[in-house]
């Protein structure tokens, strides 16, 4: 589904999207994807113990590959809400930019 769409999206976190990104979940990752398919957006639920956690990978595409890109605003989130505005705040600075976040802007580095 995309963020144009009247339907619901498959988006446990309820991110205001960009028009024409997409939300996918599958097993315990969620997927946002760009219209034209260069930049994706996963939060991962995992758990260590008893505790939960949230990772959020962007991944941008180079050719056929993805790059993945760590966002550096936190290594794990112990909460789904910090992790979600986390991917908020990125997809609210790309709409502004128009393009992907410059990395130093976000404290982004390659891994």
């Amino acid at each position: 589904m995309t963020a144009e769409d009247d339907g619901p999206m498959d988006d446990p976190y309820c991110l205001d999207l960009p028009r024409g990104w997409t939300a996918n979940t599958d097993g315990e990752t969620t997927t946002y994807e760009r219209p034209d398919g260069t930049l994706r957006i996963e939060i991962t639920e995992f758990s260590r113990g008893l505790s939960l956690y949230w990772w959020v990978d962007v991944y941008e595409r180079n050719g056929d590959d993805w790059t993945q890109i760590e966002v550096g605003l936190g290594a794990s989130f112990t909460s789904a809400d910090d992790a979600a505005a986390a991917v908020q705040s990125y997809l609210d600075e790309n709409e502004r930019s128009g393009e992907s976040p410059q990395r130093e802007q976000l404290g982004v580095e390659s891994r």
